[in-house]
């Protein structure tokens, strides 16, 4: 699941990351540029080349594969230096709601690597940050752990945050 982008969003994304290079590498290839916005063909192909250069990563960015490779970054870097690390380095410019989701992202990527205690103290970070899908999370990952009492709050906190819950989700949580 991914928190940061609906699919409409990252579709948006791609289709102008991807689609802006392609026009302009046809309209230079086709000479269109001179009388479409009135440069050389050399002036063409240098704003065309420039397109590719910055578009094309945002498109790589959209695609499945590219969220999961920034997830992947902020893993090993999470490995290799620590949380505190992470948070003074990579989420100490972004607002806390930023943080708080990349946050949650890193545990659930923790999550499906089996490291459960790992990802207990990433939800537990995002948690405080106030972002409520961190809360469900790490109510279920204390759940799993069998800390009932503490993810029944967990879970509390999240509905007050404004989280909505599956009823059943919330049948399970008392």
């Amino acid at each position: 699941m991914n928190y940061g982008w609906s699919r409409r969003s990252l579709a948006i994304l791609f289709v102008v990351s991807a689609g802006v290079p392609v026009v302009l590498v046809l309209d230079a290839a086709a000479g269109w540029s001179r009388s479409a916005i009135g440069t050389p063909a050399w002036a063409s192909w240098t704003i065309a080349a420039l397109a590719i250069c910055a578009g094309l990563p945002f498109a790589w960015a959209a695609t499945p594969f590219g969220t999961r490779g920034a997830t992947n970054l902020l893993l090993n870097a999470y490995r290799r230096e620590g949380l505190e690390s992470i948070e003074r380095q990579y989420l100490s410019k972004l607002s806390s709601r930023r943080a708080g989701l990349q946050l949650c992202n890193l545990g659930l990527a923790l999550e499906r690597a089996g490291d459960w205690d790992g990802a207990q103290a990433v939800h537990r970070r995002a948690a405080h940050h106030g972002y409520p899908p961190a809360m469900v999370r790490l109510a279920y990952v204390l759940s799993r752990n069998g800390e009932e009492p503490e993810a029944r709050d967990w879970y509390r906190r999240a509905v007050e945050a404004g989280y909505p819950l599956d009823p059943l989700e919330e049948a399970d949580g008392e």
